[in-house]
């Protein structure tokens, strides 16, 4: 049996995947769904790959062994561990080359019709594309102990097929129980189609077409392969489901009414390249609405806009849509002090351009912005409100009285962060926080998941050497830019399907003093002056966290890196300085361009027919 992908392999074959000319603009998590379905082959020695001139019928990626690649009968290379074969073939459309296996191998293949499936999905109106794609099936099931009707749960069903509808224009079935089979789905003033089934019957008539068909309580034929949306209580999601990698999206019901939230931090450590977690849940949502006091009722068509649904009901079910049809959308956020204002920026201008965000990941000050931007972002509200407030803070010198304060100790960050957004937890925030902290007693990055919010900002920024550590014992909390500067994995191990990755911590200039003597002597004592020595510290570290950043942010679907600055590190701590560093951002085109383009992907992801839905990535 072959072994699991390791961390390393599954980021390597990532940017491989996205060097093909038919994949270069599909999204990463579609791409790490492709490498979850790759068929393992073992070829032994002197056994052909494949032969010049035939058509190509895939990509390899090797895993262990070698190839001999050759052309006319003279050996051009060989391919050894962690190469690839088909990346640029696959435009040609025939292998210009004969490969043979020069040892026993293993290798995993992705075929052809798969790459371009993925390809048509971006274009939808390409020739075998999305109208000749199977629809995908889910079907609804409250866990064991939830204590949730049948009866609400197809209201659920309901409200969350008008959404569909409403804002992504898929074609949706509905199918339900009946006394009879209806011959037709019948098409409601909302727009969903629905149907009722026998036990038994066939969920599909012969030639239909649906993006989307929901089922609810009703069994689904062995020859399809459903998608299961599981709803569960607040804690049920940390137990294991299924089998690793099912296609199970488990939905935490959140009630605005009740408190849930844990008094300590809790997280996962992010996967080292030994592998995966296997124990995990898979990536799930959080559902946070009054669902015991929706007045539709199952069957209701009337459209959307009648029911007079308030604003953060509206919210939620929005957020469950794109979790169930795989269109959320992820921001991960570096640190950098006064810098991480520009993440405010990005933020207001995203809301102004009408794009949602599902998850957010930050470090450092990638976390405070998060935490003020997801915590005032419930029941409707968009989370300006909680980057106003922190622009006030910045100006009025709150944050550089709590950041010197921090020498001592980091509680007077956390006192600011709980003043101002209260006693809020993480696993209580209807959007996807997933603050990254580095726990020094394992050496590993941690993805804070429950706990108070105000306490995961105070780990996720505790500078190592500067501010005090946090201590959750027997954990060691420091700055979580030190193990994941752009946390773009703790997205796409989530669920993102669409990831903005930004590096805002600026790279510096570094001006070497000259030598005070001419010749050799003055080139020695200039080596040993202890002040040059420490602004070399400093300037190296600053590029060390720059270059990590830029590493890890390349594997989002779009990126934007702040470039260079003078004095960054010094810089980064004027934070009464707040008002320039966004009249900074507000001017960059090259982040404004980016931005467009961001929206530009999101409207291809929100408009595309045949969702994948949302998956476990690496």
């Amino acid at each position: 049996m072959p072994s699991p992908l390791t961390v390393d392999e599954r980021r390597r074959w990532l940017y491989t995947l996205k060097q093909a000319p038919v994949l270069r603009h599909a999204r990463a998590s579609a791409l790490l769904r492709l490498l979850e379905r790759a068929r393992p082959v073992e070829p032994q020695p002197g056994e052909g790959i494949c032969r010049e001139g035939e058509p190509v019928d895939g990509i390899y990626l090797l895993r262990s062994g070698e190839w001999r690649m050759t052309t006319g009968g003279t050996v051009l290379l060989h391919l050894r561990s962690g190469m690839s074969l088909g990346v640029e073939a696959l435009a040609r459309g025939t292998w210009p080359v004969t490969v043979t296996a020069a040892s026993a191998s293993h290798a995993l293949f992705l075929p052809r019709v798969e790459l371009e499936a993925v390809a048509a999905v971006l274009r939808p109106g390409s020739p075998g594309g999305s109208a000749a794609a199977r629809p995908d099936v889910v079907t609804f099931h409250a866990q064991q102990g939830l204590d949730l009707p049948p009866a609400t749960r197809s209201v659920l069903v309901e409200l969350v097929a008008k959404v569909m509808v409403h804002d992504f224009g898929d074609r949706v079935l509905l199918v339900r129980a009946g006394a009879k089979r209806t011959k037709g789905a019948v098409r409601g003033a909302d727009g969903v189609f629905r149907r009722t089934v026998t036990p038994g019957a066939p969920l599909l008539a012969e030639g239909e077409d649906f993006d989307c068909v929901l089922v609810d309580g009703v069994p689904v034929p062995e020859v399809l392969t459903p998608r299961e949306v599981r709803l569960v209580p607040p804690g049920g999601e940390t137990d294991r489901v299924g089998t690793p990698g099912a296609p199970v999206l488990l939905t935490v019901l959140l009630s605005p009414w009740r408190s849930q939230g844990s008094t300590m931090l809790q997280g996962r450590s992010l996967p080292d390249e030994d592998g995966w977690d296997e124990e995990a849940p898979p990536p799930g949502c959080r559902l946070r609405l009054d669902w015991e006091r929706l007045v539709v009722r199952p069957g209701d068509s009337r459209p959307l806009a009648a029911l007079g649904l308030d604003a953060g009901t509206r919210d939620a079910l929005s957020r469950w849509a794109r979790a169930i049809t795989g269109r959320r959308v992820g921001l991960a956020l570096s640190g950098g002090g006064v810098w991480g204002f520009y993440h405010a920026h990005l933020l207001r201008r995203l809301a102004a351009l009408d794009v949602p965000v599902d998850f957010l990941s930050g470090a450092s000050m990638g976390s405070l912005v998060g935490a003020y931007y997801c915590g005032t972002a419930r029941d409707g509200r968009e989370g300006l409100d909680g980057l106003r407030r922190l622009q006030h803070r910045a100006r009025n010198g709150h944050l550089s009285a709590a950041a010197l304060s921090s020498v001592v100790t980091t509680q007077a960050m956390e006192w600011l962060v709980r003043g101002d957004l209260g006693d809020l937890a993480l696993e209580e925030l209807p959007m996807g926080f997933l603050p990254v902290t580095t726990d020094l007693t394992t050496g590993r990055c941690v993805v804070l998941e429950k706990g108070p919010l105000a306490l995961a900002v105070r780990a996720s920024g505790s500078a190592p050497g500067v501010w005090a550590p946090t201590l959750q014992p027997p954990a060691r909390y420091v700055d979580g830019a030190f193990t994941s500067m752009v946390p773009v994995d703790v997205l796409l191990h989530a669920g993102a399907d669409l990831v903005f990755s930004s590096n805002i911590f600026p790279a510096g200039h570094h001006h070497a003093a000259r030598p005070l003597l001419p010749g050799a002597v003055g080139l020695f004592l200039s080596a040993l002056n202890p002040v040059a020595r420490a602004k070399d510290l400093l300037a190296s570290g600053v590029l060390l966290l720059h270059r990590n950043g830029d590493l890890e942010s390349a594997r989002g679907d779009l990126r934007y890196d702040v470039g260079t600055r003078e004095h960054p590190l010094l810089g980064s701590m004027r934070f009464t300085h707040v008002d320039e560093v966004l009249d900074e951002a507000a001017r960059d085109m090259g982040l404004e361009q980016k931005l467009l383009e961001f929206k530009q992907a999101w409207e291809a992801l929100r408009g595309r027919r045949n969702a994948a839905g949302g998956r476990r990535a690496a």
